[in-house]
C-alpha cells in the first residue's frame, strides 16, 4: 500500500523526534490490515475522461457565440459526448474491418529456416460459389440457402465448399456480433448405438483448443441435416490444394511444403496426446491465411482404436485402416501422403491417387533430395509400426530433412538442435594421404586407406534417452573410465526398477566396444535382440560391432536401418559413406574410376543432379544402399559425404572423404574445391590447404603448368614452422620436373609416398618410388632388399654405389654415385643415361613460362638443382643411417649433369 506524506513511520515515532532524548519504542511484531483493493475507491483510481475530437466540427457561430454559450472546461452535454463516443467506435471497428488483409511479413517457421508467405485473407462474402457445377456432375444440391435461418442464430449466406459429409455454408452469427462462422453437416446416426457414438464425439470435439484447429463454436440439430450441423470458426484463406494450383508448376517448393507441414503436426500431435485421430488430413484440409496454418473439418474425428464409420480419403487413407482402425501411425501415414501430393505429381489410378510412391528415377526432385524421399518412404510404410512414432518424431526430422534442401540449394547452413546423435568425437581419413609423405623423412611406408579402428573411434554416438529409467545413472557416470562403467552398470541392470532400461544395456555394449572387447559386445547384442532388434541404437551398435569385426556387409545393412529410420541425420549417411568406401578398399578398386562423367558429376554436386537424364543413371542398380556393385558404392560414398559436408560445415571427416572419392573419378579440381570450404578457424584447414597441393600435382598423365604453379602458390601462403614443408616442396618440384620432362606414361601403382596422389612426382616412379621401400625396417633402420627407386630417373639403367653412399654422412655434397651412359651436353639436352639424360619416354620436353618454381627456374637444370639440395637437407635430418644414405643417392642422381 501506498504511505501519505501525512502518516507517520511504523511505531508512532516522528523522524523528528530521533536524536532528541526520546527512548526507542518497544519493538514488537504487530499485524498490518492489507486490502488490495483499497485504492480502488480513493481519488487517484482510474477515471473515464471524455475526448471529443469532433468537438469544433458543429461550430458555426462566431467565436463571442462560442464563448458565451461555452460550459466550464471539461463539462461536455452527455448528448454530445454519446453521439462522438459512438462514432469514434463505429469508425474504428470499421477500419479494423476493413484491414483485414492488410499485408504483413509470414511467419517465421522450422526455428526460422523458412519464411511462409503472407496470404491475403478471403472476403467471407466473397467465398460463396456457385453450386450449379457441382449439380451438373451429379452432386445433391444443397439443402440451404441463403437467408435461411438455423437455430434462430447464424443466417446463411451460401455455400462455400462440398466435402464428404456434404455442403459446407458460411453464415453469420447474429447472436454473436455478426461474426462469420462455417456450419458443416455432420454424420447421421440411424440407432441408438451410433447416437451414442455421436454425442460422445461431439463432446471431445468441444474440448478440443488448439491454435492450429478450426474453433468449434456451437453443435445444432436441424431436420435439413439428419446428423446435424457443426459451427466452426470461419478461416478466411486458401486450402493448401488451391494454393498449389494457383503456381504455374502446380507444386509447392519443398522447403515451403515442409513449412507448412511442421505448423500442422504439433496440432496432430495434441489431438493424440488427447487419445483422438484427425483420419482425413490432405491439401484440402489445410487452410493458410495470413500468417496462420489451420485445421479444418473436424468431421472425421475419431478416438484411437474407435470402431464405427471411418471418413477417409482415397490416395491419403492408409491401407491398414480397416483391420486396426484410427490410430496414430494411420495419421502420420495421411502427413506422408499430403506433404508427397504438394510437392510431386503422384500418379492416379481410377481418379484417385496410387498409393505407390513416384521413385528417385521417375522424380527429378527425390534424385536431387534422397532424404526426402527416404523420410516419406517411412512415412508411408506399409506397416503401421515401421512409420515414425509420433508427430514430434516425424518433425523433428523433417527439420534435418529441411536443413539439407537449403544446403543444397542455397548454401544455407543451421544447426540441427534435435539431433539424436553427439558430434564426430574425432576425425578420419584427414591426414594419411600428407603422412605419407613422411615417408621421405623416415622411409616408412605409409597406407593411404582409412582404417577401421579410426573410423569407429570417429563415428558420432547415439545421445541418451532422457526418458528412459537409467537415464540419471548414465548422466552421472559420464566421465567414468570404461572398465569401471561396465561394473558399475553391471549392477545397476541387475536392480528391478532398471531392468527395463534400453539405454544402460546399450550403453555396456559401446564401452565393451570402446575397449576392444567385441566379441562380449556381440554377445550381449545377441542377448538384447528379441526386445531392441527394432530399435535404430540397437542397429547403429550391431553396424559398429560389423564394422570392427570386418564384416562390412552386414555393417551396411545396419547403419541403412537406422537411416531408413532417421533419415533427417547426419551421422548414418556418415557412417554409410565410411562404410561404402571401406568396401572399395576391400575390393581393391578405391583408386580407380568406376562412374561415368554424368554420374559423377550428379554425385559429387547435389545441385546439378536433377539436371541429370534418367538415362545417366543406367549404371546405378538401385537408390537403396545395401549393395556390393562398385559403380554403386562408389556412387553413394561420393554423394554421402557430400551431402554430409554440404549440411554440416562442421564434420571435416566428410569432407576429405569426398575430396578422396572426387580424386579417384579424376575430378581434381572438384576435390581441392571441397577442401577448400574448410573454414580459416578449423584446427584441419593447413592440412587441407597441404592435401589439396598433393591433388594438384597428382596425376602425371593430367599435370598442367597451371596447377603447378597453384601448388606452388598455396604452398608458399603457409607459415614456414611447417613440419611438412620441405617435403611437400619436393613433391611439387618433382612434379614440375616431370610436366617438363613430358612424362605422362609413369604408373601410378599406389606404392610412393602419398599412395597413388602425386603420379608423376611422389609416387610411381617418383621421390620415394615402390616396392622396396616397403621392407623398410624402421627399428633397425636397415631395408630388406635394396633401397627404393628415385626420382623418375632420366637414365634407363642406374647403379649406386654403397661405398659412395656410405661416405655422404660426412659429406651430404658427396656425388660419389656411379654414372653409367655417356651424355651429349653438361645441361643433360640428350642422352639415355646419368643425371640429366633422357626419360626415354620418347615425348617432347616442354617449356614453362620465365617466371620461377618457388626460388629456383622453372627449367629443367633448375628444378635438378632444387631438388637435389632439398634432398641434401633432408638427408642431414634423417633419423636412420641407411635412409640417410638412400636419400644422398637420390640426390646424386637427380641433380643436374656436369662435365665434372
Amino acid at each position: 500500500m501506498t504511505q501519505h506524506d501525512d502518516e507517520q513511520p511504523r511505531g508512532g515515532v516522528s523522524d523528528s523526534a530521533e536524536g532528541e532524548g526520546v527512548s526507542e519504542p518497544e519493538v514488537h511484531t504487530e499485524a498490518v490490515p492489507f486490502d488490495p483493493f483499497a485504492d480502488e475507491d480513493t481519488d487517484e483510481s482510474t477515471e473515464a475522461v471524455i475526448f471529443d475530437p469532433f468537438a469544433d466540427d458543429d461550430a458555426d457561430e462566431d467565436t463571442d457565440e462560442t464563448v458565451r454559450n461555452t460550459a466550464p472546461v471539461g463539462a461536455v452535454s452527455p448528448a454530445s459526448a454519446v453521439d462522438s463516443g459512438e462514432r469514434s467506435r463505429i469508425e474504428a471497428l470499421s477500419t479494423f474491418r476493413k484491414r483485414r488483409g492488410t499485408h504483413r511479413s509470414g511467419a517465421s517457421v522450422a526455428d526460422g529456416m523458412v519464411q511462409l508467405p503472407f496470404i491475403a485473407p478471403t472476403d467471407p462474402e466473397d467465398a460463396v460459389i456457385d453450386p450449379t457445377s457441382a449439380i451438373e456432375k451429379g452432386i445433391a444440391p444443397p439443402t440451404l440457402k441463403a437467408g435461411d435461418i438455423i437455430a434462430g442464430q447464424y443466417e446463411i449466406l451460401g455455400p462455400i465448399a462440398h466435402g464428404g459429409l456434404g455442403w459446407v455454408y458460411i453464415a453469420v452469427d447474429h447472436n454473436v456480433a455478426d461474426r462469420y462462422v462455417v456450419l458443416k453437416g455432420m454424420m447421421a446416426t440411424k440407432n441408438e448405438q451410433e447416437r451414442a457414438v455421436a454425442e460422445s464425439e461431439r463432446a471431445f470435439l468441444a474440448d478440443i483448443t488448439h491454435p492450429g484447429i478450426v474453433k468449434i463454436f456451437n453443435f445444432i440439430d436441424d431436420p435439413r441435416s439428419p446428423g446435424g450441423f457443426i459451427v466452426m470458426e470461419y478461416v478466411g484463406g486458401p486450402s493448401l490444394r488451391a494454393q498449389r494450383r494457383k503456381l504455374a508448376s502446380g507444386l509447392l517448393e519443398p522447403d515451403v511444403a515442409i513449412g507448412y507441414i511442421l505448423e500442422i503436426l504439433p496440432a496432430l500431435d495434441y489431438l493424440h496426446s488427447r487419445g483422438v485421430v484427425y483420419n482425413d488430413l490432405k491439401p484440402d484440409n489445410i487452410l493458410i491465411t495470413e500468417d496462420q496454418v489451420k485445421l479444418i473439418d473436424l468431421g472425421a474425428v475419431t478416438g484411437i482404436g474407435a470402431f464405427g464409420h471411418i471418413f477417409g480419403t482415397k490416395g491419403f487413407q492408409p491401407p491398414e485402416i480397416a483391420k486396426t482402425g484410427p490410430t496414430v501411425a494411420s495419421d502420420i501415414y495421411t502427413v506422408g501422403r499430403t506433404l508427397a501430393a504438394l510437392i510431386v505429381n503422384l500418379p492416379v489410378v481410377d481418379g484417385v491417387y496410387s498409393s505407390q510412391l513416384p521413385t528417385p528415377d521417375e522424380v527429378p526432385l527425390f534424385r536431387e533430395y534422397l532424404s526426402l524421399y527416404r523420410l516419406l518412404l517411412r512415412a508411408t510404410d506399409e506397416n503401421p509400426d515401421a512409420r515414425f512414432g509420433s508427430a514430434t518424431a516425424m518433425a523433428n526430422q523433417l527439420i534435418g530433412v529441411l536443413r539439407e534442401i537449403l544446403a543444397i540449394r542455397d548454401g544455407r547452413h543451421y544447426p540441427h538442435l534435435n539431433t539424436r546423435f553427439t558430434a564426430q568425437r574425432s576425425t578420419f581419413g584427414t591426414k594419411h594421404i600428407v603422412f605419407r609423405t613422411d615417408q621421405l623423412v623416415d622411409g616408412v611406408v605409409r597406407s593411404a586407406e582409412v582404417s577401421v579402428p579410426e573410423v569407429v573411434s570417429a563415428l558420432p554416438t547415439p545421445l541418451a534417452d532422457s526418458k528412459d529409467p537409467g537415464y540419471g545413472l548414465l548422466s552421472a557416470t559420464s566421465f567414468t573410465e570404461a572398465g569401471d562403467l561396465l561394473d558399475t552398470l553391471r549392477a545397476a541392470y541387475a536392480q528391478p526398477d532398471l531392468k527395463h532400461s534400453v539405454e544402460i544395456p546399450l550403453t555396456m555394449v559401446r564401452a565393451l566396444l570402446d575397449v576392444g572387447r567385441t566379441r562380449e559386445a556381440q554377445d550381449l547384442l545377441a542377448e538384447l535382440k528379441p526386445r531392441l532388434e527394432n530399435d535404430w541404437r540397437f542397429q547403429w551398435h550391431s553396424g559398429v560391432a560389423a564394422l570392427l569385426t570386418g564384416k562390412f556387409a552386414e555393417a551396411q545393412k545396419f547403419f541403412n536401418r537406422v537411416l531408413y529410420i532417421l533419415p533427417g541425420e547426419p551421422a548414418p549417411k556418415l557412417a554409410l559413406a565410411a562404410t561404402d568406401e571401406l568396401l572399395l578398399q576391400q575390393q581393391g578398386v578405391n583408386s580407380t574410376k568406376l562412374l561415368s562423367e554424368h554420374i559423377a558429376r550428379a554425385a559429387s554436386s547435389l545441385a546439378y543432379a536433377q539436371r541429370v537424364p534418367v538415362k545417366d543413371y543406367t549404371g546405378i542398380p538401385g537408390w537403396d544402399h545395401i549393395t556390393q556393385d562398385p559403380i554403386s558404392l562408389r556412387f553413394h560414398a561420393m554423394r554421402l559425404y557430400g551431402l554430409v559436408w554440404a549440411t554440416n560445415p562442421s564434420t571435416v571427416s566428410s569432407a576429405f572423404g569426398l575430396a578422396r572419392q572426387l580424386y579417384a573419378e579424376g575430378m581434381v579440381d572438384s576435390a581441392v574445391a571441397a577442401l577448400d570450404r574448410l573454414p580459416q578457424s578449423s584446427r584441419h584447414n593447413r592440412l587441407a590447404r597441404l592435401t589439396s597441393i598433393l591433388l594438384l600435382i597428382s596425376d602425371a598423365n593430367r599435370l598442367t603448368e597451371s596447377r603447378i604453379r597453384r601448388a606452388a602458390r598455396r604452398l608458399e601462403t603457409l607459415p614456414t614452422n611447417e613440419p611438412r614443408l620441405s617435403q611437400v616442396r619436393i613433391a611439387v618440384l618433382s612434379a614440375g620436373l616431370t610436366w617438363l620432362r613430358g612424362v605422362g606414361d609413369v604408373p601410378d601403382d599406389g606404392a610412393g609416398v602419398v599412395g597413388g596422389v602425386v603420379g608423376g612426382g611422389v609416387v610411381g616412379g617418383g621421390v620415394v618410388g615402390g616396392g622396396p621401400a616397403g621392407d623398410f625396417n624402421a627399428s633397425s633402420g636397415t631395408y630388406g632388399s635394396k633401397a627404393p627407386d628415385s626420382l623418375p630417373s632420366p637414365s634407363t639403367s642406374s647403379s649406386g654405389s654403397s661405398g659412395a653412399s656410405s661416405s655422404a654422412s660426412s659429406s651430404a655434397s658427396s656425388g660419389a654415385s656411379s654414372r653409367t651412359g655417356a651424355s651429349k651436353a653438361p645441361d643433360g639436352s640428350s642422352g639415355s643415361g646419368g643425371p640429366g639424360g633422357s626419360s626415354g619416354s620418347g615425348k617432347a620436353r616442354r617449356r614453362a613460362a620465365s617466371a620461377p618454381l618457388f626460388d629456383v627456374q622453372f627449367t629443367e637444370r633448375g628444378l635438378r638443382s632444387g631438388l637435389e639440395a632439398s634432398l641434401r637437407q633432408l638427408a642431414r635430418q634423417a633419423p636412420f643411417a641407411r635412409h640417410r644414405y638412400h636419400l644422398v643417392d637420390m640426390a646424386n642422381r637427380i641433380r643436374p649433369r656436369t662435365w665434372f
